[in-house]
């Protein structure tokens, strides 16, 4: 096989974030948190892009923008874990500020989740802390980035208060741990924050470390977030060939379908990179998202099997943003 051919410079920046992924083993309560009580538009119902047979499920702003998605992988036979070293410790997720916090914190525990304040150095953004439904940590950060809110209209929570996309990634190592990568991929690091910052035309996305817990790497489980995606624009391919040139060997670029991606597994989790193209909601008209399974060419002809064998998924929000009249009815049946 002939050596690949090493780029001389880096593509433009990188553009922000993408997406977050974890690994659901109850995707009907999955759907039920993740729209109904975090107030995210589920985007797509479809499938995992490496098999056949499991359910993908993703949620995002009004319109499936890059940056806003959270997407989980259906593996209902996967263990449940905590991470470990080098695993991705928890999704952090944006709001507008501190009072938005307290909002979060009201309305999770009306919904019997647990969370926690982190408030008490001034010198920190505030953060609210607390875990799914199937154990992923989950942060929400009273953010300093500037990049454009993007929300979905959940008309049950005000619009001052709603999620406004993702902040990045906490992993479990050290800001030295991912420096060599971040520095390749054009980070700038920020001790005063503990992160990594990309910052794009448009968009950032921030890396942030969490101490070493004394427990192995997990691979993939229930409850440990599988990976951050990064949005390198329309330059995949030369992003894909400037990290793959770098300190940590990356995939070659996959076809996904709604997207093309390359991964890399650094000392702080796996990270993909990812393009838009042709996007989320390219193949579905706008009152089938989150409603009607979407497949790719490729596995249509399994659609009678699917939609007789997959486990039923209510979405509990309507196009509007508006909750349907059963959604809590719904829920209580889950």
């Amino acid at each position: 096989m002939a050596k690949e051919k090493s780029p001389s410079k880096p593509p433009k920046a990188i553009n922000g974030n993408h997406h977050i992924t974890g690994v659901t083993a109850d995707v009907a309560g999955n759907v039920d948190f993740w729209s109904r009580i975090m107030g995210l538009k589920f985007i797509k119902k479809t499938l995992n892009f490496e098999t056949t047979f499991r359910y993908h499920t993703y949620f995002s702003d009004a319109e499936g923008a890059r940056g806003s998605v959270v997407t989980f992988l259906e593996f209902n036979d996967a263990p449940k874990a905590l991470p470990g070293k080098g695993n991705h410790w928890a999704a952090m997720l944006r709001v507008r500020s501190n009072e938005a916090l307290d909002y979060w914190q009201d309305r999770l525990t009306q919904n019997e989740i647990f969370s926690e304040l982190i408030r008490l150095n001034p010198t920190q953004p505030r953060r609210l802390l607390f875990q799914d439904p199937e154990g992923h940590n989950v942060e929400l950060i009273a953010t300093d980035a500037k990049d454009a809110p993007q929300a979905f209209p959940a008309s049950d929570i005000p619009a001052e208060f709603r999620i406004t996309g993702i902040e990045g990634i906490r992993s479990c190592c050290t800001l030295d741990d991912l420096a060599p990568y971040a520095q390749h991929m054009g980070g700038v690091r920020n001790d005063q924050y503990g992160r990594w910052e990309f910052n794009g035309d448009t968009r950032s996305a921030r890396w942030y470390t969490a101490p070493v817990p004394n427990r192995p790497w997990q691979e993939f489980a229930v409850g440990v977030w599988h990976h951050l995606a990064i949005d390198t624009d329309a330059d995949l391919h030369a992003w894909r060939d400037w990290a793959n040139a770098g300190p940590i060997p990356t995939t070659p670029v996959y076809d996904h379908y709604v997207f093309d991606s390359a991964y890399t597994l650094t000392p702080g989790g796996v990270i993909e990179l990812c393009n838009d193209r042709p996007g989320l909601t390219f193949d579905q008209k706008p009152e089938e998202l989150g409603e009607r399974l979407a497949l790719a060419p490729r596995v249509e002809p399994l659609r009678r099997r699917l939609e007789a064998e997959l486990t039923p998924i209510f979405n509990p929000r309507n196009p509007d943003g508006s909750l349907k009249s059963d959604a809590k009815a719904a829920s209580r049946a889950a």
